[in-house]
């Protein structure tokens, strides 16, 4: 019993909770964990992208709003010159005015003078008793050239009143339109005004908005450099290609040119050597036979003295005829002989005479009037185009640090634009670059015109373009829909050049 006793004490006890192992986590609980972790980094996605175009859309308002100042500050620059010269058309016409109506007076006053005073030397009476009143014949005639000369001076103060009443009533008309357009150009700069400083309360909540976003607004404007800096170094790989295949092409050229040209020097030295040497063979075979007849003759003589006296004076008129003849005509002689007449010999041996061929001129490129052509360029896409990103190095207030160099300049067009080619020339690259879509680069001799942010092109690379024909699509804008988005470079050589400059 003890034993057993003892046996039922030795039973172990039974853990309590405290002392339990930790319970694992289930799978369905990290299944849990995992979509509610992945459905963080989604709504973190979608709240930076959200932000980016948030960034991407305000940037583009500040954009055209900046577009909207500039035509603001003209405007209202414009109604203050407006203003200011009406003022001074005021101005100077109240002073005619006002001068004016004292020259009227005073020629008033003068006229009350003198009418008074002739009636006072004629007593009130008409001018005929005035006349008749005389004491003589020759005061009666002072009196009528006095009368005469009195209604001639009226005659011309009526005309002077009249005159200087009619222009004080223009200048009067004047002035009464002058303050009419005056007001109206008042109130249009004080509209301008109004609209201008609406537009730049409306700037620098942009800018704050921008600010508060600082961060999202680097990361976009990086990544937009990143795409703008690919795009420039594919035109300017494109630009420097062309420029070393036109030297190479240029440089064989030259060296054919030079290499055909001293061949036909060769060819003109050896002909002239050749001709030469044929000279001197036919001088000194014409040498040789000169000779020869002359040891015939002299033996033809002596073999003629050895026959007896009588038959040689028979012969000698014979002789004498036949060496006549061999003197005019050496052909029979020769022909006697087997040989040609002398002068057919020299104009077979003499060689025939060869034109000197001129170097084939090439045609000289035409020169391109593209340069000529600054500022009076059409727009790339016809219709509304409305700037929203500016040629240059651009930062914002208060964020020094936080720029973007564009290489060009993009504007908003319609809604299914076409881009269309500024100037003649030929196609010279069509790509497809992130951020900018399809792009067309249209090459005018050292200048060149890139389209960009297309959806899809219409000419392919070596086409030749005329000025005004389409070359793709304009692809809608992100941050305006309903509108297009193109993006527009020139090109001088490798310089990169302010479009505004260049279209009209």
């Amino acid at each position: 019993m003890l034993m057993a006793g003892g046996m039922e004490g030795a039973k172990p006890r039974k853990r309590s909770k405290s002392a339990a192992k930790p319970r694992t986590e289930s799978r369905a609980d990290l299944q849990r964990q995992q979509k509610a972790a992945q459905k963080e980094i989604a709504e973190t996605r979608q709240k930076i992208v959200q932000n980016e175009k948030e960034v991407s859309r305000t940037l583009s308002d500040l954009g055209k709003l900046e577009g909207d100042i500039a035509a603001s500050r003209k405007l209202v620059a414009s109604s203050r010159q407006q203003v200011t010269a009406l003022q001074s058309r005021i101005t100077g016409l109240q002073s005619n005015i006002t001068a004016g109506e004292k020259e009227l007076a005073r020629l008033r006053e003068e006229y009350l003078k003198s009418v008074k005073a002739i009636r006072a030397k004629k007593g009130g009476n008409s001018e005929l008793v005035y006349l008749f009143s005389a004491g003589s014949l020759g005061e009666g005639r002072r009196r009528m050239r006095y009368l005469r000369e009195f209604r001639e001076w009226r005659d011309r103060q009526t005309s002077d009143i009249k005159a200087k009443v009619n222009v004080l009533k223009t200048q009067k008309e004047q002035l009464t339109t002058s303050k009419q357009q005056h007001d109206k150009a008042l109130a249009t700069q004080l509209a301008a005004q109004n609209s201008l400083e609406g537009q730049y309360r409306q700037k620098d909540a942009l800018v704050t908005e921008l600010r508060a976003n600082g961060e999202a607004l680097r990361t976009h404007l990086a990544k937009k450099q990143g795409e703008a800096n690919a795009l420039r170094s594919r035109v300017a790989a494109l630009i420097a290609a062309e420029q070393a295949e036109a030297e190479r092409k240029a440089a064989a050229e030259r060296a054919a040119a030079e290499r055909k040209a001293a061949a036909q020097r060769a060819a003109a030295e050896k002909a002239a050597a050749e001709k030469a040497a044929a000279e001197r063979a036919a001088a000194e075979k014409a040498e040789a036979e000169k000779a020869a007849e002359k040891n015939v003759a002299r033996q033809e003589k002596k073999t003629k003295k050895k026959k007896e006296e009588p038959a040689r004076r028979q012969t000698a008129s014979d002789t004498k005829s036949k060496k006549q003849e061999e003197k005019h005509s050496g052909g029979e002689y020769a022909q006697a002989r087997k040989r040609r007449p002398k002068n057919e010999e020299s104009k077979a041996s003499a060689p025939a005479k060869t034109q000197p061929q001129k170097p084939a001129q090439t045609a000289a490129p035409a020169a391109s009037g593209f340069a000529s052509m600054k500022g009076s360029l059409p727009r790339p896409v016809s219709g509304a185009f409305r700037v929203t990103s500016y040629f240059g190095v651009h930062s914002l207030p208060d964020l020094p640090d936080v720029k973007y160099d564009n290489p060009g300049i993009d504007a908003e067009v319609g809604h299914g634009a076409s881009a269309v080619a500024v100037y003649g020339g030929k196609v010279s690259g069509v790509y497809m670059i992130p951020g900018y879509g399809t792009v067309v680069i249209v090459s005018h001799g050292n200048y060149y015109t890139v389209y960009g942010n297309l959806t899809s092109a219409t000419v392919k690379v070596g086409d030749v373009v005329k000025q005004g024909q389409g070359v793709g699509s304009v692809a809608d804008s992100e941050d305006n829909p309903g509108h297009g988005l193109i993006h527009f470079e020139v090109w001088h050589n490798r310089e990169k050049q302010n479009p505004l400059s260049w279209i009209r």
